[in-house]
């Protein structure tokens, strides 16, 4: 290159130079990014910044849907792990995960900037489910604790009646009086509860039970082996919900141990 050719080159204002690429930007919305509680949903739009050659073209729609449909991806493997109330939290989150995978999303792709949002109502709802939510978990949990009450009532004070006896005096002298007056209604309470039977059934009863017996020994008789061994798998289960684990135990033998029933 000559020196006047250098120097003409060199005067050349910068704009007038041919740019060897340029930037291209997109838009997405997203309207139901998954949280963690059903049909509570995050809302986002992110924005797309590409770096395009000067000999080339923008993406194409079906390009740019491709990449839109990758990011929401992205964005849905980490809102679906939380709750509608932890926009900051979630925001953070998703930024990382983005910014750690868009590079091999598309090599165009300079830079891509997200927002998340999350409507009042969904707010809304958000708050009242979760506390459904808590009070249900309340109760199972008041309900579990009656239930570890009773069984140590059954196993440890009803196991035997001098232990019955001591445990109702509870330490009141006063209460002996009484208790002289009980005679051996203790032994049957004990006897009761350990025979887990109740009172013997009427005539009437029995014929029922003796029926119901029938029926279940019908619905058994024509079932395949396989069929067969599912339904006793989930009389097991039901044994051991009304804990007469004794029942689940002997049929689980009865089955050939295939029956499931722990």
């Amino acid at each position: 290159m000559g020196l006047l050719a250098w120097i003409k080159r060199l005067l050349i204002p910068t704009y007038e130079r041919t740019s060897l690429h340029y930037r291209h930007q997109t838009s997405f919305t997203v309207r139901s990014l998954p949280s963690s509680l059903p049909k509570a949903y995050f809302e986002a739009s992110f924005d797309l910044t590409w770096t395009i050659a000067a000999d080339s073209q923008p993406p194409s729609i079906e390009e740019t849907y491709k990449v839109n449909r990758r990011i929401r991806d992205i964005l849905e493997r980490v809102t679906s792990g939380f709750s509608v109330h932890s926009v900051e939290e979630v925001q953070g989150e998703v930024e990382m995960a983005v910014y750690r995978n868009s590079p091999g999303i598309d090599h165009r792709l300079a830079s891509v900037q997200v927002k998340l949002w999350v409507d009042e109502k969904t707010k809304t709802y958000a708050e009242e489910f979760e506390k459904v939510l808590r009070d249900n978990a309340l109760t199972e949990a008041v309900f579990e604790m009656k239930a570890r009450q009773a069984r140590y009532v059954r196993d440890h004070l009803l196991s035997d009646a001098q232990i019955a006896r001591l445990w109702w005096l509870d330490g009141r002298a006063d209460k002996l009086p009484e208790l002289l007056k009980m005679g051996s209604n203790f032994e049957q309470v004990v006897g009761l509860i350990h025979d887990g039977m109740g009172s013997i059934p009427a005539p009437g009863e029995a014929l029922m039970i003796e029926r119901i017996a029938e029926l279940i020994k019908d619905f058994l008789g024509p079932l395949s082996a396989q069929h067969r061994e599912i339904l006793l798998s989930q009389l097991g289960h039901f044994f051991n919900g009304y804990e007469r684990e004794d029942l689940a135990n002997s049929l689980s033998s009865l089955n050939g141990n295939s029956a499931d029933t722990n």
